[in-house]
């Protein structure tokens, strides 16, 4: 159970989850960044941040629809699979996915499909189209396009549009952090660039 979540007592003295429902999603999202992230200054936070706003006026524009603090949640921890100590899996994202499972077991997302949301984590750093794929989670994809082609890419969003999140969330040490992230990809995993997140 994540640590940013209470307990109650059941008769039988046995702990159980407490319901969630009523949790600010927004701020537990900023929360289990802060306590996952080992990167100072905000580039990575920004990074986050732009995508959030990338995805969602994409989604505005395809007339997608997903709850803001759910589209917020995914987008802040996205990459925190590459970050994580304790959740698994084959690559990042899938260790992405684990650590949002876990750390959203018991909370409403509203009526999000699990498997829109399993999309938008796995998928995310394609760089072709995955047949079938859910629009929330093209969106994504093609948020995280726009984001490292710093805007060069933009799927029909204005220029300027884009640029202002730029402008509003700058990318500060964010290069920095992406070597880091390069560096620990290849050390743990370097196959699953080529067979599972790009490709």
């Amino acid at each position: 159970m994540s640590a940013t979540a209470a307990v109650l007592e059941t008769p039988a003295g046995d702990p159980a989850p407490e319901p969630l429902q009523e949790l600010d999603l927004r701020a537990h999202a900023d929360a289990v960044f802060d306590a996952v992230s080992p990167y100072e200054g905000d580039g990575f936070r920004n990074h986050c941040k732009r995508l959030f706003h990338f995805a969602s006026m994409l989604m505005a524009q395809r007339g997608v629809e997903m709850p803001a603090d759910v589209a917020y949640t995914v987008a802040m921890w996205h990459d925190l699979g590459i970050v994580s100590e304790q959740d698994q899996g084959h690559n990042y994202l899938q260790r992405s996915l684990a650590l949002f499972e876990r750390e959203t077991k018991g909370i409403d997302l509203g009526e999000v499909d699990p498997t829109t949301l399993r999309e938008c984590l796995v998928y995310n750093h394609r760089l072709l189209a995955v047949p079938g794929l859910g629009q929330a989670a093209d969106c994504f994809r093609q948020a995280v396009k726009i984001e490292h082609a710093r805007g060069l890419l933009r799927f029909g969003l204005s220029k300027a549009a884009v640029n202002a999140k730029f402008e509003e969330f700058p990318r500060e040490n964010f290069d920095r952090v992406l070597v880091d992230f390069t560096w620990r990809t290849l050390k743990r995993e370097p196959l699953t660039l080529v067979r599972g997140v790009f490709f």
